[in-house]
């Protein structure tokens, strides 16, 4: 062969590779998002029990019926009241623990109070502290799990759940919660009585 037909030879041996690979390439998207059936590769949050009453108790659809804001939402309550299944690798189940999940600690009202009140000297450590931080510490210290990054979804999406319950009960930045009133005997007998 001549010269001139060998870098023909190579262009069209590097095409057809090249075709291949955009043809594997395109075919992984396509099976991965039609018909793997693998749930890390769809943009739709699994439905969790309580969802819907916690939904329509905080009115998340305020946001929109669907979108990315409320599918971060939705998958922040699955990450709160579902973290063993939704979050493993930030837990370390131990056999003292009867539950493992944010939720056995934090109320949804809780997250929303720490949300607004972030970015406040924290005495213990003495240190200004994020709510990102607040959610990584805790991962860390009361699920003796690992650290997650400050942009890792499972620290984001818990962000963006107590925002959503913090605009429902109206919370301005900077809103401490008020201390919880006990009801005692007295309290009780003189609201039977009027």
């Amino acid at each position: 062969m001549s010269a001139r037909g060998e870098p023909s030879a190579r262009t069209g041996a590097a095409r057809k590779t090249t075709l291949i690979a955009v043809g594997l390439l395109c075919g992984f998207v396509l099976w991965a998002h039609l018909g793997s059936g693998v749930r890390v590769f769809h943009s739709e949050v699994v439905s969790e029990p309580g969802w819907e009453a916690f939904r329509a108790k905080y009115d998340v659809d305020y946001f929109g019926g669907d979108g990315q804001f409320v599918r971060a939402v939705q998958n922040g309550y699955n990450l709160v009241y579902y973290t063993h299944k939704y979050a493993p690798r930030f837990t370390r189940k131990r056999a003292g623990d009867a539950v493992d999940s944010c939720a056995a600690c934090h109320s949804a009202e809780d997250l929303a109070y720490g949300f607004v009140s972030s970015d406040r000297l924290d005495p213990k450590t003495g240190k200004r502290m994020s709510f990102e931080d607040s959610v990584r510490r805790c991962y860390a210290r009361s699920m003796n799990g690992f650290v997650p990054t400050i942009y890792d979804p499972a620290v984001r999406d818990i962000r963006l759940l107590a925002r959503a319950v913090a605009h429902h009960l109206q919370l301005s930045e900077g809103t401490i919660r008020p201390p919880e009133r006990v009801t005692t005997h007295d309290d009780r007998s003189a609201s039977t009585t009027r």
